[in-house]
């Protein structure tokens, strides 16, 4: 009677330690799940030229989460930021679409920054760096609002007046100067093992809300 008492205890011991393992593992997975933008490197809003965008949802964890933004004009859900882990430094920056030196003619967007024009299928692409970013303006040739030169200098304006993030180990710009349903403009960076990317249906919304991320 005594062994199957002690035989008893110890099963109730055992079940009563499994219990505790599993709520210490529920509380930890609990405490790296991100719900808000208060826990992330996400701003809470950005505006630029009349248009806000506020956040409006932030899902995931800690190492990997979504902040979707929403116009407040429209309504609609016109950006995200999505941070990403990687196991090395070295895959997190190939995930980068860094542009180097490329070839083509030569054009002043200021007194201190030139760029390179490309034309390929139908749209001129001008490239630039700016310290450890590179920035590519694109324009469809169909576009009869300015040139593609004229956009990229309004690019590298909004570039001037406020930095991208400056904890930043490498970075990429894309943006397009008319929407486009097929194509986001992006804002990728590389810190450490981690990338962060915001999309966004407009060029300077999608450039300020990474402007005004938190380092």
């Amino acid at each position: 009677m005594q062994r199957k008492t002690k035989l008893i205890t110890a099963v109730t011991a055992a079940l009563a330690v499994l219990a505790l393992g599993s709520g210490s593992v529920l509380q930890m997975h609990a405490a790296n799940d991100v719900s808000s933008t208060g826990q992330t490197v996400a701003p809470s809003s950005a505006s630029v030229d009349g248009t806000k965008v506020t956040a409006t949802t932030a899902s995931g964890t800690k190492q990997n989460y979504t902040v979707k933004y929403t116009d407040q004009t429209t309504g609609d859900q016109s950006t995200t930021l999505q941070k990403k882990t990687y196991g090395t430094s070295a895959t997190a920056k190939d995930q980068v679409d860094y542009v180097g030196n490329a070839d083509g003619e030569t054009v002043k967007l200021n007194k201190s920054t030139s760029a390179v024009v490309q034309g390929v299928m139908g749209h001129t692409y001008v490239h630039w760096t700016k310290g450890d970013w590179s920035v590519t303006a694109v324009t469809s040739n169909a576009d009869q609002t300015g040139t593609p030169t004229q956009f990229a200098k309004q690019v590298n304006q909004q570039l001037s007046k406020r930095s991208l993030p400056k904890s930043a180990d490498t970075g990429a710009v894309t943006v397009y100067s008319k929407t486009d349903d097929d194509k986001d403009n992006t804002v990728t960076w590389q810190d450490g093992k981690q990338t962060y990317t915001v999309k966004g249906q407009a060029a300077d919304t999608t450039v300020k809300v990474a402007q005004n991320t938190k380092d």
